[in-house]
């Protein structure tokens, strides 16, 4: 192959090289649109996202309730991905995201009788 016909064929190499990276991993803007309650479920529309500390590398569990440090528990820069956090009442956060980028979030709380409450959502990189 001559180097024009080579030159010719970048644009369709980089494009396809583009194509085959991996998932952006954070930040994550999750829209949670049900949540549950034991049994009960119910219409809810809040905002959860996965934000990345730019000085320092780490991570953070935005919800209504406030920031919090979070540690990614899967692979890097793929999906799917889950998050873990600590939040009030010494409850633990898990956070996870489908490769269809459909989130999933589940407080496990401390603060009286135990029980666990989830939430269900979709996610967009931003």
């Amino acid at each position: 192959m001559n180097r024009a016909a080579a030159a010719s064929c970048l644009p369709a190499v980089l494009l396809a090289v583009s194509l085959a990276l991996p998932a952006r991993a954070e930040p994550w803007a999750c829209q949670m649109t049900v949540q549950c309650d034991g049994q009960d479920c119910f219409a809810i529309d809040d905002l959860y996202q996965i934000l990345p500390a730019d000085h320092a590398g780490e991570l953070f569990l935005s919800s209504p309730s406030g920031d919090r440090p979070a540690t990614r528990l899967s692979a890097p820069d793929a999906l799917p991905a889950a998050y873990a956090s600590a939040g009030i009442h010494a409850m633990g956060e898990l956070m996870t995201i489908t490769p269809d980028l459909l989130a999933t979030v589940t407080f496990h709380r401390t603060d009286g009788p135990t029980r666990t409450t989830t939430f269900f959502g979709t996610c967009e990189a931003f």
